[in-house]
Formats: C-alpha cells, structure tokens, sequence
C-alpha cells in the first residue's frame, strides 16, 4: 500500500467506469479513496516516514468522466420545483414549516419539536458569509444539531412560536394533505415532506461549491447538517 500512487487510483476508478457501475457507486468509491489518502499521510507521519500520497488531482479527472457516461437513473425524493410547491401551500404556517424543512434540512419531527428556546439568532454561515438564522433541533435518537435558515424564515418561525405559545406544535398529517395538494397544483410528484431534504442535500452541495472546500469535506458538511455522521450518505441524496 505504500507504493500506490496517483496513477494507480486513476486506473483503478477507469476500470470501474469499464465495468458500467451506477455514478452513485462510483462516487461512493472515489470518496472512500480520498479518505485513504489521508490515511496513509496520517500513517507516514505517525511513523516517522516521508512518503507523501495524493490522488485527488487524479480522482477529479476521472470524476468529470465517470459524470458523463455512468448511469444516474436512480430514483430521486427531490421536488423539481421546491420553491413554487412552498408558495403554493394554502396554509401560511405549514408554509414556514416546509421553508424550515427546504432551507435547513431538517426532519418533520425536528421542526415540529421546535420551541422558543430554539432559537439561535442570526449570525454568519462561516461557509458563504451569507448571514443566517439558526435553530437547535433535536433528531433521532435525541441528538441536537442547529440548522439554519433565511433571515426572514427565521422571523416567521419567531412569530408563529409566539402565536403558537412557545411551540411549532402542528397538526402532521394535515401538513402532508396540503403538502400533497401543493405538489398537484404546481404540476409536481408528492414524494413527501421528506423529500424537501432531498432538494436541501442538493442545493446545498452546489452552494459549498464556491467555497474553497473539497468535494468529500462539502459531503460531511452536508451530512452533519441533516444529522448524519458518515459523509458517504450525502450520495444518497444527490442521486438524480
């Protein structure tokens, strides 16, 4: 293992484009070789060895190949349309429910758990510079995790929490009959509340993209921001 160099990862990820695997399958991969990389520097440095590994410029050559001619047919959750679905929903609370869902990732469950003492306040993405609002939610398993949300979402969310006596506490399964009703009227498939996660996953891998982040750094990112721990499950969402 200590010999491997570029060249060899290249080939090895060419050959799986040769064997016709899914794209997702192939980011999966070269995700994980990325993360050997690290591995072995970790290793030459722990043991004293001057040996020096780097095979992301060659990963980012065969990446741009394996886009253009790897199968991506796999069902995706996502809305075509996010944006129209959240405006057409008749209800102005369950559309701040869905913005909070769209913008910030977050489960059902999470923002319906949601109280005024989850409210963060506004402060920078250390990301994008772009100033945000921030919730504290909790997910499965109760672990807590703070999202964040457009200023002006993060209002409405203030305000219905003071109508709402201190919580977002709302009625689920009336939240998807609009939710559903609102995809009928914009001409979209209803893939559930869930699949507001799906549009988040996606639009906020392409806002990372102009940070100075990787690829795989902007994978965890996103996968902390849902509540998730291995940055691979990203790939999940970013199937289309």
């Amino acid at each position: 293992m200590e010999t491997l160099q570029g060249e060899h990862i290249k080939s090895f990820l060419e050959s799986r484009i040769a064997d016709g695997i899914k794209y997702s399958t192939f980011q999966r991969e070269a995700a994980a070789l990325s993360k050997f990389e690290n591995a072995l520097n970790m290793y030459a440095d722990r043991d004293g060895k001057h040996n020096e590994y780097s095979f992301r410029g060659d990963i980012q050559e065969v990446r741009y190949e394996a886009s253009q001619v790897l199968d991506k047919n796999v069902e995706t959750r996502a809305y075509d349309d996010p944006k129209s679905l959240i405006s057409a929903l008749s209800n102005d609370d369950y559309r701040v429910v869905a913005s909070v869902q769209y913008e910030g990732g977050a489960r059902l469950n999470e923002v319906w758990r949601v109280e005024t003492n989850d409210l963060r306040g506004i402060r920078m993405d250390e990301h994008t510079g772009e100033f945000r609002g921030w919730l504290e939610v909790e997910g499965k398993g109760g672990k807590e995790r703070v999202i964040s949300v457009s200023v002006e979402t993060y209002h409405t969310v203030e305000r219905v929490l003071q109508e709402n006596g201190g919580n977002m506490h709302f009625d689920k399964n009336e939240y998807r009959e609009i939710l559903k009703d609102a995809a009928e009227k914009t001409e979209q498939d209803y893939t559930g509340s869930h699949g507001l996660r799906w549009n988040f996953a996606v639009d906020r891998m392409e806002e990372l993209q102009g940070t100075d982040m990787t690829y795989e750094e902007r994978l965890q990112e996103v996968s902390w921001e849902m509540g998730h721990e291995r940055a691979d499950i990203t790939l999940h969402y970013l199937a289309r």
